[in-house]
């Protein structure tokens, strides 16, 4: 039984995600601070939800040939855009709440936060046919570096916060679990030494 998603639907869904998100942060709650604390919350679960869907699909169909898999597959870029858009006005939560706030941040999370919006941006930014064609072979490094700099951000997000929170270990599973299919796949394709 073959599985379809609408071609646009990733990205309909993360503007309705991240569009009740902002409403719900601006009108939900007594205090300002607090609704804003709830955006960032609420937008950064929507961009790892998106992100997850597209780090998967490919693994997924080279281990299960599944129709789910081909689906996602088939909209990985407009999943990705997705998660790229919900990423975005998470970056926008996270600046209103910091102005907001006055609090601090450290140079380091400064450094390595900041490159990954840049790399869910560089991501976004080339996802279309004119990019790949211009960029050539650098277009898969490009989005393999920046994906798996991507994973390396969420996973040292949730994990930190796991122990407060413990409903992050399913965000610390499914990254995991996503991490160990490409590293079989990878595996499985690496020549099998002569023996000598």
């Amino acid at each position: 039984m073959s599985v379809e998603i609408p071609k646009y639907s990733p990205i309909v869904v993360s503007v309705l995600l991240v569009g009740a998100s902002v409403w719900m942060g601006l009108t939900a709650f007594p205090h300002f601070e607090d609704g804003l604390r709830f955006m960032v919350r609420e937008t950064a679960y929507a961009s790892t939800t998106f992100y997850l869907l597209a780090y998967y699909a490919r693994p997924l169909l080279n281990l299960t040939a599944s129709d789910v898999a081909r689906a996602l597959v088939r909209t990985r870029r407009q999943i990705g855009l997705a998660a790229a858009l919900a990423h975005t006005v998470h970056f926008g939560a996270v600046v209103s709440w910091l102005r907001f706030t006055g609090e601090r941040v450290d140079i380091i999370t400064v450094v390595f936060g900041g490159l990954g919006f840049v790399a869910f941006w560089l991501m976004a930014a080339t996802s279309n046919d004119i990019s790949v064609k211009w960029l050539g072979a650098h277009w898969k490094r490009l989005h393999r570096y920046c994906l798996h700099y991507i994973w390396i951000i969420f996973m040292q997000t949730y994990l930190g916060d796991a122990f407060d929170q413990p409903w992050y270990w399913v965000f610390v599973a499914l990254l995991a679990v996503g991490l160990a299919m490409r590293i079989k796949i990878f595996m499985s394709l690496r020549p099998t030494a002569a023996v000598i």
